[in-house]
């Protein structure tokens, strides 16, 4: 018993971690989109009479979201490639797994394709999600 709540304590901790640092990732990369709005956006938002929520809401909100998908798009393919750090907690993912494997008598020699096997997995994820990403921005095209 004391074995699973060990290891469900160790992955709160890294949820926790990792929810933190990604999500200041992710303001960093949201603040730039709002700072690359020109102030005529604002202004405009004002000289309708909108107050501060609805004009974020409905004006400026849209427009920056707009501008940061490729931003966050590389901040979540960062967040899936960063996913051996768990490791440093004592939690295993697909390359702590290959190498508690590499140490098993029956996977000797089977190494380099537990890494292939891993790489291809990491490569399916990303490129799914940049192609996702591309098509957000292609949706979503703002001319400048």
């Amino acid at each position: 018993m004391s074995l699973d709540k060990d290891l469900i304590n160790k992955l709160v901790r890294v949820i926790i971690a990792i929810s933190l640092f990604e999500a200041a990732y992710v303001a960093e990369v949201i603040r730039g989109g709002l700072q690359a709005l020109p102030r005529g956006q604002y202004d405009a938002a004002k000289s309708l009479g909108m107050g501060y929520w609805k004009m974020h809401i409905f004006v400026i909100l849209p427009q920056a979201l707009k501008l940061v998908i490729p931003g966050i798009a590389n901040t979540f393919l960062a967040l899936v490639k960063d996913t051996p750090l768990i490791f440093v907690v004592g939690l295993l993912e697909i390359v702590g797994m290959l190498n508690l494997a590499k140490t098993n008598p029956e996977w000797l020699g089977f190494a380099m394709e537990g890494y292939v096997f891993a790489s291809i997995v990491f490569f399916i994820i990303c490129y799914a999600m940049s192609k996702y990403s591309y098509n957000l921005e292609q949706k979503y095209k703002t001319e400048r």
